[in-house]
């Protein structure tokens, strides 16, 4: 059966992703664009570590999403539109998968250890050195800013659908949100 509204778990999950990959932007920002130092290092060590919790908590958003599913689009919109919704979500639980995934690799792959929040190391069995772990990164980079773009056009859409056509589509994600 399809549900009415989102769980409150997947509420939390939206959430918590979605601030973290906007911390996640800043930060990439910055530690690239530092000189090397006990600063970059520290930014780099919280990237690593808020990406790699974003991939366990998109890998748990998946699991409730096919579990229980996700209410259906509301009424009314074009099959232009509806298309539109189904292949941007599907691209940005893709891409909220995979950025991670690329990024610990080519860390994994040219700068182990790969520690979790400074304490537990997660580096993946990936050989090659700088030179496979900086190809593997500019995918990573070419993905995350193709993720952040998807983002903005998210959020663009869920203004649009919650101050234009004014049709509850928003307010189903919000805390203590309303019906779908």
């Amino acid at each position: 059966m399809t549900p009415r509204r989102y769980a409150p778990s997947q509420k939390v999950l939206h959430w918590i992703i979605a601030i973290l990959i906007f911390a996640l932007v800043p930060i990439a920002l910055a530690m690239a664009n530092l000189p090397d130092g006990g600063l970059k290092n520290a930014l780099y060590e919280w990237h690593k570590s808020f990406g790699l919790t974003v991939l366990a908590l998109a890998l748990a958003r998946l699991l409730v999403r096919a579990s229980r599913g996700a209410p259906p689009l509301v009424d009314g919109l074009p099959a232009w539109q509806r298309r539109a919704a189904r292949t941007s979500h599907l691209a940005l639980y893709a891409l909220i998968v995979l950025v991670p995934i690329l990024g610990w690799a080519g860390t994994s792959a040219c700068c182990a250890p790969v520690m979790l929040y400074f304490t537990l190391p997660l580096t993946l069995p990936i050989s090659g050195g700088m030179p496979v772990g900086e190809a593997i990164l500019k995918v990573h980079q070419v993905a995350a800013f193709t993720l952040v773009a998807l983002v903005a056009l998210h959020v663009a859409a869920a203004l649009h659908h919650h101050l234009v056509r004014r049709d509850g589509t928003l307010r189903r994600m919000l805390p203590g949100g309303g019906e779908g």
